[in-house]
């Protein structure tokens, strides 16, 4: 009989009170104004007539959240550690104190598979799922909250709800989660799934959710460990009129998949959709794959194992369930009434055998029911009468199946005929996903059923020997069936035939305590585990009239039928235990003679006395006693908690004791585990549980949990048989004789001295029967009960040996796993204090069984332990001689520091260490992490082996799994491989003794100087490299990286503004509006622009020079002469040329700002204004265009531009950019807002939104025909999908291509600017991908002429033009490789567009349409090659980009002399030189040579002009014109090929090479070249000058290339006619693209990206706002598919803070690294490079590498996230100390070894920026005021070297280790403990020499091995005569240990240890008088191969006798020697 661990409580859901305050569903509002008729008509419409169908009102579940000790120790200190951090990150985060805002992981722990059944755990906590009709209430407890709950969530459905329960995360997470949820151990989701009348809904706790619709009524929804199974309600699962049955079982891997039937395999091996109605399921398990099902036609149960289904058995599905489908047709044509058997006559013939046979549950063919082979067929076609049938609200997961039933009417239909129906194509039938694979059926033989029962319950139960049981409870026979698996969750798994029977009411299985929790027939509470009982649990009362367990029964024939008498249960428990227990009901007091015998069950030891009296009871009312106390059901079992439920309703929660409260006894019982076989152990654990918990016992303090488990175990190993005195209580007599009964089940002897213990409880409780009044006398009662341990005050008696004792046998074992256990909790810090209670128990039983070693070790451990000499039992070797694995106790007694020792002194021949699973697993993995460390893999197994005991119970639960290492990586790796194999972290090997910490601590600072690379974060978290860990985060790094951090600690990234936001919210809190400029700029005032130019102003000056919204000043003076009139006109004038700049400013601005914004879904984008008023900046009055002409729709396209530069702020990574949020985006108002949205879709589509955009809105955008909305939305969507040659988007291009249309089709009035989109849309969309027939459309539509009917006559260069670079995009660096293109003679063609030449004939779907010439545009009979060149030349260069040939290059060749320099058009030349330079781009060169080299040398005399005076040379004709602005061209050509080559590189001599002949061309204006070569030529060639300059310092924001770029976009005025439109385009573009997306992004070199740019920066600038006769303006915008961040961006991980750091790389084929700029900077192309290095002195170093981490760099490149670094210690930052003055002293610090012996505590304030150092330095070392003792100045000397040692060389995690030693070798009373320490760490400097460890402090170290040597030498001075006499006796004599105090005997034993003496070392040898024989000693010394280190000890001791001895010459001795 046990107690409850807690009094019970009454329980009452914690959702009730809540959903009673939930309001539960809205009401629809109803209209105003309805006639009443309506009202009246909802109203009686809501009314449910039929009973039937109410839902049940309310239900719940339950399960425990549960801890370790460990993790909840973790969570607190990580909690702490976040505090500190946000403390530190200084005012800016002081939100993140409050609790709320920590990340989520540190509230909620996550499970582990812990393979240690007695692992200690705190149950501390449930979750719990309220479900009341609608409303549905998750609550989650925590205990350290006010109110013990910790969170809510209320979720409400529309439809009562019918299920809910908790989910299995997998089921959640997607295959990719599920990956990074493995790699992050973090992965802490919790979700719950809703079921209501419609719909599944599942919601987690991270905020997603997720909705299926359901198509058919779900019965039940069941959990599997492969998602959910849903099980369909029978009377759905035909179809009617023709009794198809369908498929009744679905299975749902994630709620985003569909439905899938589950196909079911016989145990006869056939196939087929589960279809039986009469099957239904009874239990699965969210951790199993093993479904329990009932087959109600053969009432039998049988199990089913989930698995994903094979390839095979989905075809044979399918195909089964066609020819049914047909067949069943067929059939009912004939009979369409008759029975159904008849109809199916025929599928006997499909081949599937008849079963009646078989004896399987599957033997069924009664002829009433058609035969079985159905099953197979299941799911029809069903998909093939797809969704359009139904009800259009649902979605068609399983609607094909109600379909089918409304759709087959009573007459005969064919499946054409039902295809027909639904006039649309079959759909694919949905693929099964799941079989269910039958495994085992139940034996119901012998059993005698007198009805059909399906088990009302089941569970899946693993028992405490290891054996799992699959339980299912037949509640009204009151059976509890348990059937043992074998192998569970292996592929191997098989049940057991039988089934073993408990008799049960209810059970509920209590998986984390290993029991089971059983209602037995009479209403008693017992626990099990497995079939074996434990104890009956002891409720107590309730202030009821009654005791709980008094159970009357009225025998009612539907609960109990009357033939149940007890004493057929107890039969039918007989058969089912260990083979002689017996299982008769003891006879009670035979005083009660009205009791029915049935009423024997419930009697119990605790009937109050009034009960037993001889009177009969008066007759009562029972009714409402019985009520109160029957409990008839148990429920909601979490952890060691579960429900009682009474028959009144009421129910009380109880909580069960656990085994044990302390982790000591936690290890003991898992080494009992290991040592024991299953029934032993079940012995020790039954009557462990009872002596721990008996009624009125409390929680016991450590001593007393130790005494009560001590007894119990000697107690059953016979060493405590009856004592000489008993105490008897006085016992009335059945209780005694109940003692037998509680224990025969495990037909254990019963032992009478424990029956108090178990059974009896004192008199006083009696009483009261009152829970709370336990007093000490209980505590002495129990003591006294249990006979404990005689104390050493008085050794009066001793006990005789119980040979018959269930344990006496195992006593060597037991012994030497306790031991073993003892020696491995020294390793553990934690268990220290502990140590003392082992010590004593296994010295006791070492003195009863006469091990001497074995005493000698427990005495050097505890010397006071040297007291107790007298044995406890009366052992003996006839004892002996019945024990088994006595060969266990021969050797001598094992101990791990020795073992240590040998290993790391490497001394070959000694024993093995003894290893045992689950006993001394720390001491193997400290012997193997030791010798890897001293002696590489060789010796990995050289020191321990493994010991197995046969049949023990550990060999039921799974074998470790094996462990492996790389040979072949450095020794520090792979200590760290074996550190992770073992599940080591950080804070186990602090918990190590102090010298194996250093040696592991060694090896791993090693392992931190030289990381290995691209590991997990477990282990660079081992090697303290936090930085390391974060970038093994960066893979997985969602791209929510610019979203609100949540309140977390701010971490600063790429767009952080650079004034961190004051309260610890973030997104920043709205600036002050009039701190806004609303010039679409305001968020670029960034952190890391402030961090790449921290010296000057340019980003506030690029902003300046960018805004368009504000007005603009106009200085014009009123000269005196003019009018007012006059003067307005001038300023408007200017004002105009004003505009002309204002108007482009949007595409630099785009630039800019591209991909820097994060919007929210609710944000709406706010537009800046493009503002084209002046203002005078003296008045203040404003300036508009009316007095001058201006043409009306000039701000057409900057409005568009408008546009695409707010749409380019969206980031790539933003998230819910979709249909909805683009529509609501949408301008309402004035048109000029749609020119604007119609860019804003254009960029969103460049930055890859627009695949998100659904078809409808596509439509509503192109349907109003607007064509600047047409030109975005195409160029949008092409740019989104490009390369992808998606169908849906050719479709929607070739509608605006009259050339992709057939000839046929209707003509549609398109715009030609729409036109040109399309083209270009087609050249993207196929990009690369040389189609032929977009190849051979897009040839013709350079050459298309011009229509008779003027079309194509408009803007034709720009047409032609995009026609020409679509070819290219298409063929993109094809060459003539593409065999498909041969016949086409692109090149030739091409060529012939170039050149001219005569027309040949138009090809192509419209030839008939430009059959006759145009009447207007006389082209004559040649090719205008003002029209078609360009594209042609540009089409070559793209399609033979990067090939070398030589051929087409030639062609592209500038004429070389003057007469061919007059067949070419000098901005044609630029053309040609841009494609030779794509043709032979490996030829391009930054230099000046091969620039000036590209003008041909013939030409070049004649650039030197002639000047007027000279006289006129002979060849006159010269054309200078020509010449010069052929120079002008082809220079600007060269220019801009190597602005493509190497932009984004800044390469230096690319930049010498353009500033050069930018200066240059700017010299021109004023000098005879410039007049020659004309003032718009130098302007074109400049603006493209600029632009290449641009493009190579891409992202770089140079300052002399923004001073040009400003000298330049000043020229404004009447002044600069030549200056355009255009001009200021190029301008500010160039501007844009030096600060490209805020500094962040550079230019890619990929082929597309090149192409893109020559597409965006096409070297004819428009020359107003409307001009796209060239050149398309909106394709100036697809330089974005260029872009590519390759931003480097340093952050300290300490400080969340970016930071700067020096950089360096090594490039791919060079062997010397580059240093690059100071990050953070733009890193150059990641494919030149090898290796990317932070290589600076104030940071730790990192290494990304092209094979082992490249990844973690692209993608943090790819999301331009930060990447963190860790600073040294000491160290400060370039922006803290820019000059390194600082540092300096730090440095001398450091590298100075003198200073370290006299420390200056000032010194060390320079590192006060470290973490620890400060409140080290407050709390220890800063002694200001007080007055200090030499010994305490000395003391703080000391630590003030250790102290300072750590910090200054970085190992701050070291000075544990150094102030552990510290402690160890200064202490009081030193201990073994201590020595050891000191003799390991001497074994380990003094095998390898000192130089070895550089990073360890190895002076420090010699200085406390010195101290600690010095103390014990004069200890054995002190102690000489008595260690004299120790080295020739067996022990030190006991008249001196009674005699000596505590701490002396404490320094004898030191000495002892510390020189490794041995008693009897010197017995041969006669010490006791006269000089000694130093000779005779040495020759024994010889014979004993003693060490150096122990001869140096006995030297000592002799020394110190010798002047001992001369000093006592005359004084008597006191010692008496042999």
């Amino acid at each position: 009989m046990i107690a409850v661990a807690e009094p019970p409580q009454e329980f009452i859901p914690r959702g009730r009170q809540a959903a009673e305050d939930h309001p539960g569903p809205t009401e629809p509002p109803l209209p105003k104004y309805l006639p009443a008729e309506h009202l009246l008509l909802q109203r009686l419409q809501n009314v449910n007539i039929s009973a039937a169908t109410e839902e049940p009102q309310e239900f719940w579940c339950i399960r425990e959240i549960y801890d370790d000790y460990d993790a909840s120790y973790e969570r607190g200190q990580r909690r702490q550690q976040l505090i500190e951090q946000t403390k530190k990150c200084g005012p800016n985060a002081a939100a993140a104190t409050q609790l709320t805002s920590l990340p989520q992981e540190l509230l909620e722990p996550i499970k582990h598979r812990r393979e240690d059944p007695m692992c200690d755990y705190i149950v501390n906590n449930e979750e719990e799922l309220y479900v009341n009709k609608h409303t549905v209430i998750w609550t989650q407890g925590l205990n350290d909250d006010d109110d013990g709950v910790q969170r809510r969530m209320c979720f409400t459905c529309d439809t009562p709800v019918k299920f809910a329960c908790f989910l299995n995360r997998n089921f959640v997470r997607g295959r990719l989660a599920q990956l990074r949820a493995a790699v992050q151990p973090e992965d802490k989701l919790t979700a719950i799934c809703v079921v209501d009348q419609d719909a599944l809904r599942v919601y987690c706790d991270d905020g997603d959710d997720f909705l299926a619709n359901l198509d058919f009524p779900v019965s039940h929804l069941w959990q599997t460990t492969h998602g959910l199974l849903l099980e369909k309600e029978s009377s759905n699962a035909l179809v009617s009129h023709l009794s198809i049955p369908m498929p009744r079982l679905f299975s749902m891997s994630h709620p985003l998949h569909e439905a899938c039937p589950v196909v079911h395999k016989t145990a006869t091996n056939s196939k087929g959709y589960m279809t039986e109605p009469e099957y239904s399921i009874v239990f699965t398990a969210e951790e199993s794959d093993l479904v329990l099902i009932y087959d109600a036609k053969f009432c039998k149960h049988f199990v089913a194992r989930l698995r994903k289904v094979t390839s095979e058995e989905v075809n044979y599905v399918s195909q089964q369930q066609q020819e049914l489908l047909s067949q069943t047709l067929q059939g009912n044509r004939t009979t369409p009434g008759s029975s159904t058997l008849h109809s199916f006559s025929s599928t006997k013939l499909t081949g599937a055998t008849s079963k009646l046979s078989t004896t399987s549950f599957l033997g069924r063919n009664n002829p009433a029911t058609p035969p079985l082979n159905f099953s197979k067929y299941g799911l029809s076609q069903s998909q093939s009468f797809s969704g359009v049938l139904g009800q259009s609200n649902r979605a068609s997961l399983g609607a094909p199946l109600s379909q089918l039933q409304n759709s087959i009417s009573q007459h005969s239909v064919s499946v054409k005929d039902m295809r027909k129906i639904t006039h649309v194509k079959p759909a694919k039938p949905i693929e099964p996903e799941m079989c269910l694979e039958h495994i085992w059926t139940e034996n119901t033989y012998g059993t005698q059923r007198e009805f059909c029962e399906m088990a009302t319950r089941a569970f899946i139960h693993t028992d405490l020997v290891g054996q799992t049981y699959l339980c299912y409870l037949l509640a009204r026979s009151c059976r509890l069936q348990m059937v043992l698996i074998n192998g569970y969750d292996t592929s191997e798994m098989q049940l057991s035939t039988l089934a073993s029977t408990l008799p049960a009411k209810d059970a509920v299985g209590l998986q984390r305590m290993h029991m089971i929790a059983v209602l037995d027939p009479g209403g008693n509470l017992i626990l099990y585990t497995g079939t074996v009982l434990i104890s009956k649990v002891h409720i107590t009362p309730q202030l009821t009239t009654a005791p709980q367990t008094i159970h009357i029964a009225t025998p009612t024939p539907t609960t109990t039928p009357t033939p149940h008498t007890p004493l057929q249960a107890t039969t039918a428990t007989a058969q089912l235990k260990i083979a002689n227990s017996s299982f008769v009901e003891v006879r009670r007091s035979s005083l009660l003679p009205t009791k029915a015998a049935s009423d024997l069950n419930a009697f119990d030891e605790e009937l109050e006395l009034h009960m037993l009296s001889p009177i009969h009871p008066q007759p009562m009312s029972y009714t409402q006693r019985q009520a109160h106390n029957i409990c008839k059901a148990l429920r909601d079992p979490a952890g060691n908690r579960l429900t009682l439920v009474y028959a009144t309703g009421r129910m009380l929660r109880i909580a069960l004791p656990l085994l044990n409260d302390t982790r000591l006894i936690t290890r003991c019982i898992a080494a009992l585990r290991q040592v024991l076989n299953s029934t032993q152990f079940l012995h020790f654990i039954i009557r462990w549980y009872s002596a721990r918990n008996p009624p009125g016992s409390q929680d016991y303090s450590i001593e007393q949990e130790w005494q009560l488990f001590r007894s119990t175990l000697l107690g059953l190993m016979g060493c405590m048989g009856t004592a000489t005195t008993t105490t008897t209580t006085a016992m009335s007599g059945d209780e005694t004789v109940d003692v037998d009964e509680s224990y025969a089940r495990c037909a254990t002897p019963p032992l009478h001295t424990f029956a108090g213990a178990a059974q009896d409880e004192p008199k006083k409780r009696r009483k009261y029967n009152d829970c709370e009044s336990y007093t000490d006398d209980d505590w002495e009662f129990m003591l006294l009960q249990t006979a404990l341990s005689a104390c050493p005050s008085d050794p009066a008696h001793a006990y005789s040996v119980d040979v018959t004792a269930p344990l006496f046998r195992m006593l060597p074992a037991i012994f030497y796993g306790m031991h073993m256990l003892y020696e491995d909790l020294k390793l553990d810090s934690v268990f220290q204090s502990a140590l003392i209670y082992l010590a004593s128990f296994l010295h006791q039983l070492a003195i009863d069984m006469q091990l001497d070693s074995y005493i000698m070790h427990y005495h050097l451990d505890f010397p006071e332990l040297t007291h107790k000499t007298t044995k406890l039992t009366m052992m003996n070797s006839d004892h002996g001689a019945l024990m088994l694995y006595q060969e266990l106790l021969r050797m001598p007694a094992p101990s791990v520091y020795v073992q240590l020792e040998h290993v790391l002194l490497d001394r070959q021949e000694v024993p093995p260490l003894s290893y045992l699973e689950c006993i001394n697993e720390r001491s193997r993995n400290l012997v193997q992490l030791v010798s890897l460390i001293m002696h590489g893999q060789s010796k990995l197994k050289h020191w321990w082996q493994l010991l197995e005991i046969f049949d023990a119970v550990q060999s039921n639960f799974a074998k470790r799994p094996k462990r492996s290492i790389s040979a072949d990586v450095p020794r520090c790796h792979q200590v760290l491989e074996l550190l992770l194999c073992m599940q080591l972290t950080r804070r186990d090997i602090e918990r190590l003794p102090a010298a194996v910490h250093l040696v592991i601590a060694e090896a791993l600072e090693q392992a931190r100087l030289m990381p290995p690379m691209g590991s997990s974060m477990a282990t660079y978290e081992l090697i303290l490299r936090p930085e390391l860990a974060a970038h093994a985060q960066l893979p997985f790094l969602e791209t929510t990286l610019g979203q609100p951090h949540c309140g977390r600690v701010y971490k600063e990234d790429s767009l952080s503004p650079r004034i961190a936001p004051s309260s610890g919210e973030w997104p920043m809190p709205e600036p002050e509006s009039d701190q806004l400029r609303h010039d679409g700029m305001d968020n670029m005032d960034t952190k890391l622009l402030r961090l790449r130019f921290p010296d000057d102003m340019r980003v506030e000056e690029v902003r300046r020079l960018l805004n368009s919204a504000d007005p603009v000043a106009i200085e014009v003076q009123q000269s005196p002469g003019t009018s007012d009139h006059e003067f307005i006109e001038e300023q408007e004038k200017q004002l105009f040329a004003l505009c002309a700049r204002t108007m482009t400013l949007p595409l630099g601005r785009g630039m800019f700002t591209l991909r820097t914004l994060m919007p929210r879904p609710s944000d709406n984008m706010p537009m800046p204004k493009l503002c084209l008023v002046g203002r005078e900046p003296v008045k203040g009055t404003t300036i508009e265009m009316q007095q001058i002409e201006f043409p009306a729709n000039m701000h057409m396209w900057p409005s568009f531009h408008n546009g695409v530069a707010t749409g380019l702020k969206i980031s790539p990574q933003a998230l819910d950019i979709d249909s909805t949020w683009i529509v609501y985006n949408k301008p309402k108002t004035q048109a000029n807002n749609a020119l604007e949205h119609a860019g804003f879709l254009m960029a969103l589509g460049l930055n890859g939104h627009l695949k998100s955009l659904s078809f409808m809105s596509v439509y509503k955008y192109l349907v109003k025909c607007d064509e600047m909305t047409s030109v975005g939305l195409l160029l949008g969507i092409s740019a989104a999908h490009r390369g992808s040659m998606d169908t849906k988007t050719t479709k929607l291009l070739s509608v605006h291509l009259e050339a992709l249309l057939p000839a046929t089709a209707m003509e549609l009035d398109i715009p030609q600017s729409t036109q040109v989109a399309a083209l270009m849309g087609i050249g993207l969309l196929y990009q690369g991908s040389a189609k032929r027939h977009i190849a051979e459309v897009l040839l013709q539509e350079i050459g298309r002429p011009p229509g008779p009917e003027m079309e194509n006559s408009v803007e034709r260069e720009s047409y032609a033009m995009t026609a020409g670079l679509a070819l290219g995009l298409v063929t993109l660096g094809q060459g003539e490789s593409p065999a498909g293109l041969r016949d086409l003679q692109l090149p030739d063609t091409l060529h012939y567009y170039m050149v001219g030449g005569v027309k040949r004939p138009i090809g192509g779907s419209q030839k008939e349409k430009y059959r006759l010439a145009s009447f207007q545009v006389r082209e004559g009979d040649s090719v205008n090659i003002d029209v078609t060149a360009p594209g042609a030349t540009l089409a070559l260069g793209l399609m033979f980009f990067d090939s070398g040939n030589t051929a087409i290059a030639e062609w592209m060749q500038p004429p070389n002399s003057r007469y061919l320099l007059d067949m070419v058009r000098p901005d044609f030349l630029l053309l040609r030189t841009i494609a030779r330079g794509l043709i032979l781009w490996q030829q391009v060169q930054p230099d000046n040579d091969w620039f000036q080299a590209q003008f041909p040398q013939a030409l070049r005399p004649h650039l030197r002009l002639p000047t007027r005076e000279d006289e006129p040379p002979e060849d006159s004709d010269v054309d200078y014109e020509a010449i010069t602005q052929a120079y002008c061209n082809i220079l600007a050509g060269a220019a801009f090929c190597i602005g493509l080559k190497y932009a984004g590189s800044e390469h230096p001599v690319a930049f010498t090479t353009l500033r050069t002949v930018i200066k240059e061309f700017l010299s021109f204006p004023g000098t005879s070249m410039g007049e020659c070569a004309g003032r718009t030529t130098i302007e074109s060639c400049l603006m493209v000058l600029l632009i290449s300059i641009s493009l190579v310092f891409a992202g770089s924001g140079n300052c002399e290339i923004l001073r040009i770029i400003r000298f330049l976009r000043s020229r404004v005025g009447p002044q600069y006619p030549h200056i355009t439109y255009g001009s200021h385009m190029a301008i500010h573009m160039s501007l844009g693209l030096l600060f490209l997306g805020a500094g962040r992004f550079t230019i890619a070199k990929t082929p597309e990206s090149i192409a893109s740019l020559v597409c965006a920066f096409f070297p004819k600038f428009p020359i107003h706002s409307n001009d796209n006769r060239y050149h398309l303006q909106a394709l100036r915008h697809l330089y974005v598919l260029s872009v590519e961040p390759r931003l480097f961006l340093p952050r300290d991980i300490d400080t969340h803070q970016l930071c700067l750091c020096n950089i360096s790389v090594l490039e791919v084929g060079s062997t010397k690294l580059r240093r690059l700029p100071i990050a953070p900077c733009i890193l150059p192309e990641l494919r030149t490079l090898q290796q990317v290095i932070v290589d600076d002195e104030n940071y730790w170093p990192i290494c990304f590498e092209r094979s082992r981490n490249w990844h973690q760099l692209e993608k943090a490149l790819e999301l331009s996230a930060p990447i963190d670094i860790k600073k040294r210690t000491g160290r400060l930052s370039h922006l803290e100390d820019p000059d390194r003055l600082k540092s300096m002293l730090a440095q001398t610090l450091t590298m100075e070894q003198s200073i370290c012996w006299q420390v200056d505590v000032n010194d060390l304030q320079q590192f006060a920026s470290e973490r620890l150092v400060k409140p080290f330095l407050s709390r220890f070392l800063d002694t200001k005021g007080t007055d200090l003792s030499y010994a305490e100045l000395s003391k703080r000397h000391q630590l003030m070297l250790l102290f300072y040692n750590a910090v200054v060389k970085d190992r701050m995690h070291l000075l544990p280790v150094y102030l552990t030693l510290y402690d160890h070798v200064t202490k009081q009373m030193a201990n073994n403990n201590d020595v050891w320490q000191v003799k390991l760490i001497e074994a380990y400097l003094g095998k390898s020499p000192n130089d070895e460890h550089s990073l360890i402090s190895v002076e420090l170290i010699q200085m406390m091995q010195e101290i600690s040597r010095l103390s014990l030498e004069q200890a054995a001075r002190e102690f000489c005569v008595p260690l004299r006499e120790f080295l020739t006796q067996k022990r030190l004599e006991p008249s001196y240990v009674a005699s000596i105090c505590a701490q002396d005997l404490q320094r004898v034993f030191c000495v002892i240890n510390y020189f490794n003496l041995m008693p009897n070392m010197l017995s041969s040898i006669d010490l006791s008088s006269g000089p000694v024989n130093y000779l005779r000693i040495m020759i024994e010394f010889n014979k004993l191969q003693l060490s150096p280190h122990t001869i140096y000890g006995v030297l000592k001791i002799f020394q110190a006798l010798a002047t001992e001895g001369a000093e006592q010459q005359h004084e008597p001795v006191f010692y008496t020697f042999k």
